[in-house]
């Protein structure tokens, strides 16, 4: 993998840890990297292609989702960032409803194994839905 560069500060370390988790993933039978933090993944089940823009943001909002798809249309997951990032609840109502997932580091994982990747959710112990809100 080159270490590129790109205009949104996200640092190669990011981009290196979010990469080796999509290919060491069970569900990813390829992947690909353009423009430094774009990543095109080949999915075995179902048998689809995923554009994902890896990103590195502590709260992201509906800001950076429209920079997003402006720059990279179409994408199916933006990745936020490590554990402790997140996304404003109106940036993930929006990617819901346009079908496009919006995870961080502790979702990434589950959402890539869901055919209806764009609506995964972790649950706490009782079964209710936990995502990784951040106020903007």
């Amino acid at each position: 993998m080159s270490n590129g560069s790109n205009n949104w500060g996200v640092s190669f370390s990011r981009i290196s840890w979010l990469d080796q988790v999509i290919r060491n993933h069970s569900n990813v039978k390829s992947a690909s990297r353009h423009d430094d933090i774009v990543f095109e993944i080949e999915r075995r089940s179902p048998d689809d292609r995923l554009r994902l823009i890896c990103c590195d943001e502590y709260s992201l909002g509906i800001l950076v989702v429209q920079r997003a798809l402006t720059g990279f249309s179409p994408l199916n997951i933006i990745y936020c960032g490590g554990n402790w990032s997140g996304y404003t609840p109106e940036a993930k109502e929006y990617c819901i409803n346009a079908k496009i997932g919006l995870f961080n580091s502790t979702e990434i994982n589950g959402a890539l194994q869901q055919a209806d990747y764009w609506s995964f959710y972790r649950t706490d112990d009782k079964g209710n839905p936990q995502y990784c809100y951040k106020a903007a």
